[in-house]
């Protein structure tokens, strides 16, 4: 199991090309080449894991499946801490590497249920930001767009993920960032927009098929 510590701010679409430039980004090595990254978050069709805080998704990155099990943590300022189980897809769900009982019993109780909920698909450029020497984050500029049927939503983030230091180093860094351009605090995760656009379109409503789709 890994515990996942990130920090996520949103941002206007005119603003990458500012954020491209800014010192701490322009000035950091990627970390590897900007792919594309195509993820389906799987649940029930009663939505059983979201009413217990669990997230299924399975993500084709660098030409790989991978399976990702994360729980629901709760996010202040954008920050947030949660446990997470990641594993190569196999053609099937496996659950034998979610160490906490009650999830991994949960998962395999509905394993049989789980449909493709909503789909999130997005272009990803990392940067390793190393301000000195012990502390590593990555930066990661995420462009793309969120879909559950006819339902979508535009997002662009700046996802600050800890590698190596101190949990106040993502919060120094966000705020170094937020002095010269236009960053806000994300406490809204792209599964959970999936998940409001998936009811949206379950309740059929006529705003839900306009691109960006205030996620609120």
């Amino acid at each position: 199991m890994a515990i996942e510590i990130e920090l996520k701010l949103s941002f206007p679409a005119e603003a990458l090309p500012e954020i491209m430039r800014h010192p701490l980004i322009a000035g950091a090595p990627r970390e590897g080449e900007p792919d594309t990254l195509d993820s389906t978050y799987f649940d029930t069709s009663a939505l059983t894991l979201k009413a217990h805080g669990v997230g299924l998704r399975l993500r084709r990155q660098a030409g790989e499946m991978v399976q990702t099990v994360k729980c629901s943590a709760q996010t202040i300022n954008g920050l947030t801490r949660r446990p997470e189980w990641e594993s190569p897809w196999r053609g099937h769900f496996d659950f034998s590497t979610v160490t906490d009982a009650a999830v991994a019993t949960l998962l395999t109780g509905v394993r049989d249920e789980l449909v493709p909920v909503f789909t999130v698909r997005f272009l990803r450029d990392t940067r390793r930001i190393q301000p000195r020497p012990g502390v590593c984050v990555f930066a990661m500029i995420d462009t793309g767009l969120i879909e559950a049927g006819e339902c979508n939503t535009q997002f662009h983030e700046l996802e600050l993920e800890l590698v190596e230091g101190d949990d106040n180093e993502l919060v120094r860094i966000a705020e170094k960032l937020r002095e010269a351009l236009p960053l806000a605090f994300e406490n809204v995760s792209k599964a959970q927009r999936g998940y409001r656009l998936a009811e949206l379109r379950s309740l059929k409503l006529t705003p839900c098929n306009k691109r960006n789709f205030a996620a609120s």
